[in-house]
């Protein structure tokens, strides 16, 4: 059907905030489908990692095949270096 499809590595897609990068406070619902962000509050879980997804596509820094831990020790850098700017 001429869809093009792009592979990224999936670590912590639902558990940070696609719109400030600050990890998730909580999960609420019955099947944790609501994520609470510290900053932007409530957002629907999937959604949130459907946009995070979308952005990792043209991410250069986070590869395909980094581990997770990585991955994780990356977002958290540019959440704490985003404060500093906004600081």
């Amino acid at each position: 059907l001429g869809i093009q499809t792009i592979d990224v590595n999936p670590a912590y897609t639902s558990q940070f905030c696609p719109r400030c990068g600050a990890h998730f406070s909580e999960r609420k619902g019955a099947h944790h489908e609501t994520a609470v962000c510290p900053n932007c509050g409530e957002m629907n879980a999937n959604t949130a990692a459907a946009v995070n997804i979308l952005q990792r596509a043209d991410d250069k820094e986070i590869t395909k095949y980094m581990p997770y831990k990585n991955v994780k020790l990356i977002l958290e850098d540019r959440y704490a270096n985003k404060q500093l700017v906004m600081a």
